[in-house]
């Protein structure tokens, strides 16, 4: 593959990823199908995992931006965007183990973990910054203890999608591969 189809194929991937995380914040925005179940996290580890830290980077917060001009967030936005940039910079991690699918599914558990707590901390340390509630230790205390069922959902999502993604993404990967390699003994 050249460098300028793999360039378009990088950018397309990217836009699809883009696209796939907004479609899915503005219908359940919309339609309540799962509150808090983000697909940001799924979307920003295949970025990571195939095209590299910078798609790593943009797909996440390019995916917050877009979606919340179009259907609004809260004055704790920087958090939240800082927090899906930080995540998607720390998958990055898993294409380590790109040689090793097996291996990149399992970490893919661990990452999905870490991820919903660092994005649980980030935001909620926001909303007590922002005098949400009172500045004190108790208020923080509190703030964590208010935010538990939304990291339930955020975290049982990951657990669910982050390596489910990245199945999907090995099978294809993986059926390309067969496919090349049969049309190209066939072509030699």
């Amino acid at each position: 593959m050249t460098k300028k189809n793999m360039m378009i194929k990088n950018i397309s991937l990217t836009i699809c990823l883009v696209v796939l995380a907004v479609g899915w914040r503005i219908i359940n925005n919309k339609y309540q199908v799962a509150p808090n179940l983000e697909i940001i996290t799924a979307v920003s580890v295949i970025a990571a995992i195939s095209v590299g830290w910078r798609a790593a980077l943009i797909v996440p917060v390019t995916s917050m931006v877009i979606s919340d001009v179009l259907i609004g967030n809260s004055s704790i936005f920087m958090f939240t965007w800082g927090a899906f940039a930080i995540i998607g910079l720390g998958a990055t991690f898993l294409r380590r183990f790109n040689k090793k699918p097996k291996s990149q599914i399992l970490y893919s558990f661990g990452f999905a973990v870490v991820s919903s707590f660092t994005f649980f901390v980030i935001t909620n340390f926001g909303v007590w910054l922002q005098g949400w509630y009172p500045a004190t230790i108790t208020g923080l205390i509190d703030c964590f203890v208010m935010a538990v069922p939304f990291y339930r959902t955020m975290l049982i999502g990951n657990l669910i999608l982050v390596p489910a993604a990245l199945t999907a993404f090995q099978l294809v990967k993986n059926r390309a591969i067969v496919r090349k390699l049969v049309v190209n003994s066939f072509i030699r």
